[in-house]
């Protein structure tokens, strides 16, 4: 069931690779088919992990508690993507692109060996090849060194060059100050969609957690410190740039940078409260940045002025629907009261406010530094009296709503019965304190 998990997406990306690049395609179906049965294997995995306790292996595959939960989310993450992708994106290059992020995600995953791990980190840079090589530069250079660093610190053995090198391509991947230049450039330049799926994987915090101190204890507790100051100031820096940013894309891509960053930061708590806000926080950041995201792609496709706005644009009057699971999902990424992201904030900062004060200050900044970022986006993209040369644009289609009421619905259920996910991530967070726990001198 788990390689068929990530064979599904693999495959449709190479039936899109063999369809002219300067064709249209006819069809989504394939891309939906290969994300739903996708789906399936990968919650049927997920169910027996969680339910036996014990982790699934097939040959050299594994999944474990970390992942199982991410796995499935990620899955429905694509399927989403796909079916509320607008007409103009329903293109093999954009399918291919989806398709070899999902793949290369769920593989990561799934690897229960570094090298294997490579593997799924380097389909996932494919999207940054198949654009213009002017445009991708950024994630381009980011990519490959990243991954080179990787695949160094694989057979360079387990001292601490290897380390050092695997805890720098996971800040490369991050986006982490100063490493956070190509995400904007790439969520601008090619699709937003497309790039915010690749940076919700997550992959750079599965390779810390896993790998990471499994591999170097020592190293790894010594130098979470470190990265979780970074990944503090990454949030705070990244939460004032958005504050002056005038492009949409990367608006929502600094948004996206700012609010990840306390995964990172939450797993240097070293206690299963804040570690399970920070897994928690994992899942806020996946579903509302996808929604928020597809939202606003679908707006830029009826109205490119979206894009850069000046002024406001008044578009709630044309697309109520739209705005209002924009809105949703952006507040839940700040930790809106009555959604999964208050849960998650609540348990990082409760978790973390003794053990690391730091991020007890740094947490709320940039929460309220983005949350006025988001209110101010709004205003300007749904708020106003619509321009007059505004054509008649239609809301949100019926298989757009599905999808993106699937984001907003999770997020809302996961904010009134919170145990439930809380209950799913405990292993999880309990396996990453344990080995902090195995890490700390007695």
């Amino acid at each position: 069931m788990l390689s068929l998990t990530i064979a599904a997406p693999l495959l449709a990306m190479f039936f899109y690779f063999r369809r002219s690049a300067n064709t249209f395609s006819s069809t989504r179906w394939p891309a939906i088919a290969a994300a739903f049965f996708s789906l399936v294997c990968a919650t049927v995995t997920a169910w027996v992990t969680l339910t036996s306790g014990q982790a699934w292996s097939e040959g050299l595959l594994e999944l474990d508690a970390l992942a199982c939960v991410p796995l499935v989310l990620f899955a429905a993450l694509v399927l989403i993507s796909i079916l509320a992708a607008p007409k103009v994106d329903q293109n093999p290059r954009f399918m291919a692109s989806l398709m070899a992020v999902s793949a290369g995600t769920l593989a990561a995953y799934a690897a229960s060996d570094l090298r294997l791990f490579c593997v799924g980190w380097a389909l996932t840079l494919i999207p940054a090849f198949l654009g213009p090589s002017s445009e991708m530069m950024g994630a381009r250079v980011i990519g490959v060194v990243s991954l080179g660093c990787l695949l160094l610190a694989s057979f360079v053995g387990l001292g601490w060059p290897a380390f050092v090198l695997l805890a720098t391509a996971a800040l490369l991947r991050k986006g982490i100050f100063p490493f956070h230049f190509w995400a904007p450039s790439a969520f601008e330049k090619g699709s937003p969609v497309v790039w915010s799926l690749f940076l919700n994987g997550h992959l750079a915090a599965l390779l810390l957690a896993r790998f990471g101190l499994k591999l170097f204890p020592e190293l790894s507790k010594e130098a979470l410190g470190l990265i979780s100051a970074f990944a503090l100031l990454t949030a705070i820096y990244a939460a004032l740039l958005a504050m002056v940013e005038k492009s949409t894309p990367r608006l929502i891509a600094l948004l996206s940078l700012s609010q990840a960053s306390f995964i990172l930061a939450g797993f240097e708590s070293r206690n299963a409260e804040g570690i399970s806000g920070a897994t928690l926080h994992w899942i806020v950041v996946a579903l509302a940045t996808t929604g928020m995201t597809v939202a606003y792609r679908l707006v830029e496709a009826r109205s490119p002025k979206a894009a850069n706005p000046i002024g406001f644009l008044g578009l709630g009057g044309r697309m109520p629907r739209l705005a209002a699971f924009f809105l949703v999902s952006a507040l839940a990424l700040v930790g809106l009261p009555g959604t999964l992201g208050f849960v998650a904030e609540d348990l990082l900062f409760h978790g973390a406010i003794e053990s690391h004060p730091l991020l007890g200050l740094a947490l709320p900044l940039a929460t309220a530094l983005n949350a006025i970022t988001i209110l101010r986006l709004f205003f300007r993209l749904f708020l106003g009296q619509p321009a007059v040369s505004l054509p008649q644009v239609p809301d949100a289609k019926p298989i757009e709503r599905l999808a993106l009421s699937a984001c907003v619905v999770a997020l809302l259920l996961g904010g009134l019965f919170p145990q439930v996910l809380i209950n799913m991530r405990q292993p999880a967070a309990d396996a990453v304190a344990a080995m902090l726990a195995l890490a700390s001198p007695e």
